[in-house]
């Protein structure tokens, strides 16, 4: 059965992994990979997103071009509408293909999604069992046959039957991580060649952590009510395996561990240490929670090849994390965390959430000091975006900060930031040179970095700086990428998005490509 997979602006890796488990099936699997920016979640605030973005119908186009059987999607919240925009032409064009969806917001919400006529399918959870089950029914029976049947043939498969929802619970969660195949890779980069520069790849799925923005959460939440466990590991053996076959077959220069904590349990990562340096090599990438490490396991991480770390750390204030974030670090070790980091010698982000609910201006400058104090090499600064499920949606509610109508917007896609939070913390201007005055506070001595900070709280200044922001942000962090090696990440993103460009260029002058 041919299968077609829709996947946009980054690696997903559920995609990949569907893919390889599929085509160990023995179905004919195949990629649109969608370069537009207006659907690459770390372009959303380019200035010319718009200009290097196909248009629903082209992406249609490409898909229907496969002449597919089955097309399914890996579904986020903040692409929803955009890929029912897709899906719906892809209908039109194309009456008898089977949709069928996934990801997180579908896992979340699948009784919301399976109101669209123009869905067949939903998948609930990891499908690496579920979706093979589905295709070889489809292959085997009608459709309407398919939608009858009972649970245990068709696990984790969720469908609209004769106007009722048939509820087939979760799919089966794999367990031993080591049995499921490699990512699929080559799909992307035949695409994308500049993506096989750095290879990226996950040693863990799952999080020990409950954070209450990260939608990592909801779904873990979801399997522990069928008494599920979560959280894996795979196998030291089974990721080097891995990337000595990304090193024979890609030859790329990095790797990036997308885990989202990387490496926290100890013995896995003395193994895994001791093996990477003398069997891998290359620099890597990989983010982690200051919960999960201290000095000495930082020192094996840089003596590994580790050049670049990523920490959650999202608010200086305790309360705010304990209280509204869901994060137990005590301040003064994520201090003595971060220096030790720097002064090892990695290149060290911060990551920041900014428009948190209850947030203050105290609650800012308390940030700017620690970031005075700690001088990491860069600070991540995002503003809060809501998801469907999540506890700090239902914090938000709990203050009078969202409304049950701006819920029903988050899960049917149309909202994410809420610029009402901005209005009722009355820091909206602070906001809008907020970039600046992170970037003095960790990039210049204390002396200057107060004085500009001082300066972006001038009226006139503050004007003409908020209207600079987005671009200060992009051109900041790309020039000081090149100055400094360690920082591969951004490198990594600047060519494959020249790539995506002129894909999208491409697309638009001669027509779109099957991808």
């Amino acid at each position: 059965m041919r299968v077609v997979f829709y996947d946009s602006g980054y690696e997903t890796f559920g995609v990949q992994y569907l893919i390889s488990v599929l085509k160990e099936k023995g179905h004919d699997v195949r990629l649109f990979f969608d370069s537009s920016f207006a659907r690459d979640y770390l372009a959303q605030d380019f200035f010319l997103m718009d200009f290097f973005s196909l248009t629903a119908k082209q992406v249609c186009d490409g898909i229907c071009a496969h002449s597919p059987d089955v097309v399914c999607f890996s579904v986020f919240t903040i692409f929803y509408q955009s890929n029912l925009s897709v899906i719906r032409l892809i209908k039109r064009q194309m009456p008898d293909v089977k949709i069928v969806c996934g990801g997180v917001h579908v896992s979340l919400l699948p009784d919301i999604v399976l109101q669209n006529d123009e869905i067949d399918f939903v998948v609930l959870g990891e499908a690496e069992e579920s979706l093979p089950l589905l295709v070889e029914k489809l292959q085997q029976m009608d459709k309407q046959v398919v939608k009858d049947l009972p649970f245990d043939q068709l696990p984790g498969v969720w469908n609209v039957s004769k106007g009722n929802l048939v509820k087939r619970g979760l799919s089966p969660i794999p367990h031993d991580l080591d049995k499921i195949p490699f990512p699929e890779k080559s799909m992307y980069y035949k695409t994308n060649p500049s993506l096989a520069i750095t290879y990226t790849a996950i040693a863990s799925r799952g999080c020990p952590y409950s954070c209450s923005y990260c939608n990592s959460d909801t779904i873990k939440s979801l399997y522990g009510s069928y008494k599920e466990r979560y959280y894996r590991y795979r196998s030291v053996e089974n990721i080097i395996a891995e990337l000595k076959y990304a090193l024979r077959e890609y030859k790329p220069r990095y790797i990036m561990f997308f885990d989202n904590v990387f490496a926290s349990r100890k013995d896995w990562l003395i193994e895994f240490v001791k093996r990477y340096k003398e069997e891998i090599g290359l620099p890597y990438y990989c983010q982690t929670s200051p919960l999960t490490h201290n000095k000495e396991s930082l020192q094996l991480l840089y003596d590994s090849g580790c050049c670049l770390l990523e920490f959650g750390f999202q608010s200086a204030n305790e309360e705010v994390r304990r209280e509204i974030l869901n994060r137990r670090e005590k301040t003064p070790a994520m201090k003595e965390l971060i220096r030790s980091a720097v002064n090892i010698g990695m290149f060290t982000e911060v990551d920041m959430i900014a428009n948190l609910p209850g947030e203050t201006a105290q609650h800012l400058d308390e940030a700017l000091d620690f970031f005075i104090e700690t001088r990491p090499n860069w600070v991540n600064l995002a503003f809060l975006q809501f998801y469907p499920k999540t506890m700090i949606t239902d914090i938000a509610i709990s203050k009078n900060i969202l409304k049950p109508e701006d819920v029903t917007k988050i899960e049917h896609g149309y909202m994410a930031t809420s610029m009402r939070l901005l209005s009722k913390s009355n820091l909206g201007k602070t906001y809008r040179v907020l970039p600046f005055q992170v970037f003095a506070a960790f990039y210049f001595n204390e002396k200057i970095s107060r004085r500009i900070i001082a300066l972006t709280k001038n009226k006139l200044f503050s004007s003409l700086l908020s209207y600079m922001a987005s671009p200060f942000l992009y051109f900041s962090r790309i020039l000081l990428s090149y100055m400094d090696r360690r920082d591969f990440l951004i490198r990594h993103h600047v060519v494959r998005s020249f790539h995506a460009a002129k894909n999208v260029l491409s697309a638009k002058i001669f027509g779109s490509k099957k991808h």
